[in-house]
């Protein structure tokens, strides 16, 4: 995905209430104000609660994991994991979470995004572990987050299979306590690794993202067979039992995304499937994406089975 590429790197000094809106190329812009607590068609949850200095919320904590690739080229890759203070166990949610391009496992530190899960889970929503791994490669650097033809990037069985047994360790989940979401490149990631792997996977968060293979740099070797089974606009009938949220961003100006969410919404509904389709304030940015946190929070919340009593 090429146009108004996104810029991967930090912003000096960004908080969770500041950041700086970044074209996808990295053209820095005027700062913006992050929308912590935006609420659309019903899923923002309650408003913010400021908490006493006496009574401070919990916090989660941050880890770095480094993941052998499986990739040819034999790199180790790099996890930002938040885990929140919750045990440990099967029945605590994860979700993996995939970046634009070009970008990398710390753009979440830029909306400071442990503090917006931290606020959002102490409004009561379900707490859940967020992984985010590094999708680069040297080799096809525009990964769409795919297994390239070559054999030389292997981003969805990194995903899939590498990735979830790091992260998850001795307390596998099941389908019903896993998501995939993504922003932008990570958006059509996340789509097209759930519906190919409905089995893993019961919900599903595409933020700004597109639904159809964008391959500037020929992971599918300019293969048809490899477009049709990467194009989430033909997978539609895998995801039936998948829980579905399209964010689109109300100032959205990549003529690859605008106005995708939408489309690909009535294709779903055509198919059978019931998403919710939300229109977020916002450019294409990591402040827009951070403004999503309790929204998101609330409507996985829908989608994770009840705890049962010990």
């Amino acid at each position: 995905m090429r146009a108004f590429p996104m810029r991967s790197g930090l912003v000096p000094g960004a908080a969770s209430t500041a950041g700086s809106q970044l074209g996808r190329r990295g053209r820095l812009r005027a700062p913006v104000a992050v929308l912590v607590a935006t609420a659309l068609l019903g899923l923002g949850g309650a408003p913010a609660v400021a908490s006493s200095p006496a009574h401070p919320l919990p916090a989660g904590r941050v880890e770095i994991l480094r993941v052998p690739s499986g990739d040819a080229d034999g790199r180790v890759r790099e996890v930002w994991v938040y885990r929140p203070p919750a045990a440990e166990r099967a029945d605590l949610p994860v979700v993996y979470f995939l970046h634009g391009y070009p970008g990398g496992d710390r753009n979440a530190e830029s909306i400071g995004l442990p503090s917006l899960l931290d606020r959002a889970f102490g409004r009561r929503h379900r707490p859940f572990v967020v992984a985010i791994p590094d999708g680069g490669s040297a080799i096809h650097p525009d990964t769409e987050w795919a297994d390239s033809v070559d054999g030389q990037v292997r981003l969805e069985h990194f995903v899939t299979d590498t990735l979830a047994r790091a992260v998850e360790g001795p307390h596998p989940r099941d389908r019903r306590h896993r998501a995939i979401a993504g922003f932008s490149m990570g958006g059509y990631g996340a789509m097209n690794i759930a519906l190919r792997h409905p089995g893993l996977y019961g919900q599903v968060v595409s933020i700004a993202g597109y639904f159809h293979p964008d391959d500037p740099d020929r992971m599918g070797g300019g293969q048809a067979t490899w477009a049709r089974a990467n194009s989430p606009d033909r997978l539609l009938p895998n995801g039936r039992r998948t829980h579905v949220l399209l964010v689109d961003a109300a100032r959205e100006r990549d003529p690859l995304i605008k106005g995708e969410a939408s489309r690909f919404a009535g294709l779903a509904r055509h198919a059978g499937l019931h998403p919710t389709l939300v229109v977020a304030p916002g450019g294409h940015d990591w402040p827009m994406v951070g403004s999503q946190v309790p929204a998101v929070a609330h409507f996985l919340d829908r989608g994770w089975p009840r705890l049962r009593r010990s």
